[in-house]
């Protein structure tokens, strides 16, 4: 691929100087050799990518997944760049070494709805992969102090990004065959992820420097900004009318469980009031017949007198006098009992008895 490609070659579609070459000491032999053996592992970096959008893709919190293995043209101009900028890790670059000291050979990007799906999505790259190195979480210029005291509590590296976005950034370490590879994840919203994509296409690589280009990428910025504010302030507003609702019909089954209960106590008082008034003619019904009996007075040596007595005053209804006589002879001999003579007799009887058996006993 990059075989007939010149060093003048590079550096010019690369918007590359002499100047940043030659600060950068590396040579070209070196960077060929890093293409080749990049191109060669494409493949095996290309399974590991794909695990990697796999296993993020299961998270609940993530919408979509991209990934992408860097290209070699690409990688090399990094290599030049970051050498040239004095960064000390790449001075000494080569074949045997560079995919240990570039972070993003294989980039993962997870995209989310709303801002603080990030912190699900932190969460499950913890417990996945090992890292490499802290992670960062990228803020825009006005952030609530809030969310950076967050991304602090979780361990993040907060900073300011200069181009003014939010992103999460994660450097996992994996050897999946005999070569340990970095992978680079990066967690941001869908608008934040448009933002970037075209502000990428359109700032390079001919208008990186362009103040007008750059101004109303700056008015986007902020607009991709709103959208996540307002996609978020929807989610809570939603929840909240959700709470709502919940708490609507709670009200409403608790007023029906009240209104069962006041209805069964109603019933209940209703039956006992019922009760009430039968037992309370009941009584009217007792007091009348005892008032009635209490103004009889029978001869009562006479049984079949008090017989009709006590029927008159149960049943006032029983008028032939006849039915009245036959009844109170019935009733008479149901309660006869002895006279007052018979009884005085017995009474005479039983002494003597008791005399007689008195002094049989002192002989």
């Amino acid at each position: 691929m990059l075989e007939n490609l010149t060093l003048n070659d590079f550096l010019e579609r690369n918007r590359l100087s002499q100047e940043s070459w030659e600060k950068s000491c590396l040579s070209w032999d070196a960077l060929l050799a890093i293409a080749s053996d990049h191109e060669a592992n494409r493949n095996k970096l290309t399974d590991t990518a794909e695990l990697f959008a796999r296993t993020l893709q299961r998270c609940q919190a993530v919408h979509s997944v991209r990934f992408r293995v860097k290209d070699s043209e690409h990688l090399l101009e990094k290599l030049v760049r970051k050498a040239a900028e004095g960064s000390s890790k790449y001075l000494n670059v080569s074949e045997k070494n560079y995919f240990e000291v570039v972070t993003d050979l294989i980039g993962v990007r997870a995209l989310h709805l709303f801002k603080d799906e990030c912190f699900g999505i932190h969460q499950v790259v913890r417990d996945t992969w090992a890292l490499h190195e802290d992670p960062t979480a990228f803020i825009r210029e006005g952030d609530p102090k809030d969310l950076l005291d967050r991304f602090s509590s979780l361990g993040l590296q907060v900073r300011q990004h200069p181009a003014g976005y939010r992103s999460v950034h994660y450097v996992c370490a994996t050897q999946p065959l005999q070569r340990r590879v970095l992978v680079e994840i990066q967690v941001r919203t869908i608008f934040e992820e448009g933002w970037s994509e075209v502000d990428h296409r359109v700032r390079y690589p001919n208008f990186s420097e362009d103040p007008l280009v750059a101004y109303f990428l700056i008015i986007f910025n902020r607009l991709a900004g709103s959208a996540d504010e307002m996609g978020s302030f929807v989610q809570q507003l939603t929840s909240a009318l959700s709470n709502r609702n919940l708490e609507i019909e709670e009200a409403r089954q608790e007023k029906d469980v009240a209104l069962r209960k006041m209805t069964d106590a109603l019933d209940a008082l209703s039956a006992i009031q019922e009760k009430d008034q039968q037992s309370n003619q009941l009584i009217e019904n007792l007091k009348a017949q005892v008032k009635a009996l209490g103004r009889l007075s029978p001869d009562l040596t006479d049984p079949a007198a008090v017989g009709t007595a006590m029927l008159r005053a149960l049943n006032p209804r029983l008028t032939s006098a006849a039915i009245q006589r036959s009844a109170a002879r019935d009733i008479a001999r149901s309660i006869s009992q002895p006279s007052m003579a018979e009884l005085m007799e017995r009474y005479r009887r039983d002494q003597m008895l008791g005399g007689s058996r008195g002094a049989d006993s002192e002989e």
